[in-house]
């Protein structure tokens, strides 16, 4: 038994080192690498990962802030937690919603890396510039409560005004903000417009918000 085993011992351990590297050689592509990632296997998704955020693959840049902020990046890439935040920055402004929320979650946490109010506004508007409904609605409803801005209804209502032209399959929250449109146009005296209520409460109407329907009638008798 002991001169099997002082055989058996090496080749085992041989075996073990094969399939390491067969593992970390397998993971070829991203998905490979996600699902490494999520097995525990940090170690052989990470150089796939990093090859492809220097690419610009944004989905890669949150991946490796996930394994920096798990501690488990590679000693020799020299990245702390600083640097986690800053990918998931790159990748929330480049429109990943997976990193805007881990950046919140991570803002929360109030840790020395986290991000600031200041940065998550400052992702949020680059995202409202580009275009990006969520982004806007979260602005919107900042400045409506002055969270971190200065209270504006004429900011809350441009921010707004991007989350309400969106295709309701893309943000199922359009009627809504149209709705709030609405009503910031025909009661708040800095952004009032008779006009401009009857449109966005049209609009909410249409896309099914039954509050705007019954506002739209209410503004239809006025003008009558």
């Amino acid at each position: 038994m002991t001169f099997r085993l002082k055989f058996l011992l090496p080749a085992l351990l041989s075996l073990a080192v094969m399939s390491s590297a067969f593992a970390q050689s397998s993971v070829s592509g991203i998905n490979d690498a996600v699902s490494a990632y999520r097995a525990g296997n940090a170690s052989a998704a990470w150089p796939v990962f990093e090859k492809a955020a220097a690419e610009g693959d944004v989905k890669s840049k949150r991946y490796l802030a996930y394994i920096i902020l798990d501690g488990n990046a590679p000693r020799e890439a020299g990245m702390d937690f600083f640097d986690g935040t800053a990918l998931l920055k790159e990748a929330a402004i480049a429109g990943d919603y997976a990193a805007l929320i881990r950046l919140e979650d991570l803002r929360r946490q109030r840790l020395a890396h986290s991000p600031t109010l200041a940065d998550m506004i400052a992702v949020e508007r680059a995202r409202a510039v580009a275009g990006d409904p969520v982004a806007a609605w979260r602005l919107a409803a900042r400045f409506e409560t002055g969270d971190g801005v200065a209270a504006s209804p004429a900011d809350e209502a441009k921010w707004l005004e991007i989350a309400a032209e969106a295709e309701t399959d893309r943000f199922p929250k359009a009627p809504e903000a149209a709705y709030r449109l609405c009503m910031l146009n025909a009661l708040d005296g800095e952004t009032r417009d008779p006009d401009a209520a009857r449109r966005w409460c049209a609009l909410a109407a249409d896309n099914g918000h039954a509050g705007a329907a019954v506002v739209l009638k209410r503004l239809a008798l006025l003008q009558n």
